[in-house]
């Protein structure tokens, strides 16, 4: 993950379930990121402008990017996308987790918003 995520998540209240976890994992990779001007003319944040630099530069990859105008900057650029709520339902299908519905729940617990429309075609991919 870019160093401007890593700092975004874990530099906030210690408290915070994500920024715990996160610390403790072996596996984060806190590249630095060379910004691409053709992202940076959208004004993003800095985890977004960050994600979607390195997708731009590396095709293979999809930028898991959840805020809207992130997503737009993507589909304008040509960027593949996966949203948090993808996230879940691909690691459901690859026998990760048991439910979707449990993470999505634990999601917006933590603040992320997600509307009642697009958590019930999340689950419907899951076969929930």
């Amino acid at each position: 993950m870019p160093g401007a995520v890593w700092t975004e998540v874990t530099g906030g209240e210690r408290d915070d379930p994500a920024a715990r976890e996160l610390i403790v994992q072996p596996w984060p990779v806190r590249e630095i990121v060379t910004t691409s001007p053709r992202v940076a003319a959208w004004n993003l944040g800095d985890g977004e402008t960050s994600v979607l630099s390195y997708a731009l530069e590396n095709p293979p990859c999809r930028a898991v990017v959840d805020d809207a105008e992130a997503r737009r900057c993507a589909r304008t650029l040509g960027i593949r996308t996966l949203g948090t709520g993808g996230v879940l339902v691909l690691a459901k299908q690859r026998g990760l987790i048991v439910s979707v519905a449990e993470g999505l729940n634990r999601l917006r617990q933590a603040g992320l918003w997600l509307s009642d429309d697009v958590a019930r075609l999340l689950l419907k991919r899951a076969g929930e």
